[in-house]
């Protein structure tokens, strides 16, 4: 670009200073004002760019929204698995606990069968009756799983039995006051003080074991008796 100096010196042959000045000056800012092939070459390369841009955006977009939906799918397909989840474990549950049921009534049922032959070839015990029973003591109702009634040598017996699969301490404790409050109403209804607690089961701790039979109480495993170490 011819420099602004050299476009005065070339107007001041037809024009005066001022003029020549004033010319060579409105020159100058009109070419500043014009845009050149470079500026048009560049200005498409960015237009150019931003378009590619906007285009990569757009399928970005589409992908995004694609894996959105598959997240969506992914979720209503998790919730459908996790109601049939719940399904199937509420009728687990209810199996289970038709099965505990069933298998605690087959206990029960041994246990009647079982504790009358262990006392009787421990004790010698004549048994008379032998089924599950609810006791009237102090206003309240006590269903027991086994009362058996019978003799041990002539005299009157009657047999309280709690049958667990597993017996623990705590059931223990409160069978035990159960059992107390029943021998005491008994024995002023009837005169049958001989009541005996007889916990029937599969498993007891050690310590549990030694609760037992250190109080007035029997423990019958399938085996036979526990006796007190």
């Amino acid at each position: 670009m011819v420099s602004l100096t050299e476009i005065r010196n070339r107007l001041q042959r037809s024009f005066t200073a001022d003029q020549a000045d004033l010319i060579a000056n409105l020159h100058v800012e009109m070419h500043d004002q014009l845009v050149t092939r470079h500026d048009f070459a560049e200005l498409r390369s960015v237009v150019e760019r931003l378009a590619k841009s906007q285009q990569q955006l757009a399928e970005s977009q589409q992908r995004t929204e694609h894996r959105v939906e598959e997240l969506a799918e992914s979720q209503r397909e998790l919730a459908d698995a996790q109601r049939r989840t719940e399904h199937a474990v509420k009728d687990l549950a209810k199996q289970v606990g038709g099965l505990a049921a069933t298998a605690g009534g087959n206990l029960e049922a041994y246990a009647s069968e079982r504790i009358p032959e262990v006392l009787a070839e421990r004790f010698g015990f004549v048994m008379e009756s032998c089924g599950s029973e609810s006791i009237e003591a102090e206003g309240k109702s006590y269903e027991f799983d086994a009362v058996l009634r019978g003799t041990i040598n002539g005299r009157p017996v009657v047999v309280l039995c709690e049958v667990k699969t597993n017996i623990s301490e705590s059931e223990v404790r409160g069978f035990l006051r159960i059992a107390e409050r029943v021998r005491k109403a008994l024995a002023q209804e009837t005169g049958e003080a001989d009541v005996r607690p007889l916990f029937f089961g599969y498993r007891a701790a050690v310590v549990t074991q030694k609760m037992i039979t250190s109080s007035d109480a029997w423990l019958v495993f399938p085996r036979g008796l526990v006796t007190a170490a």
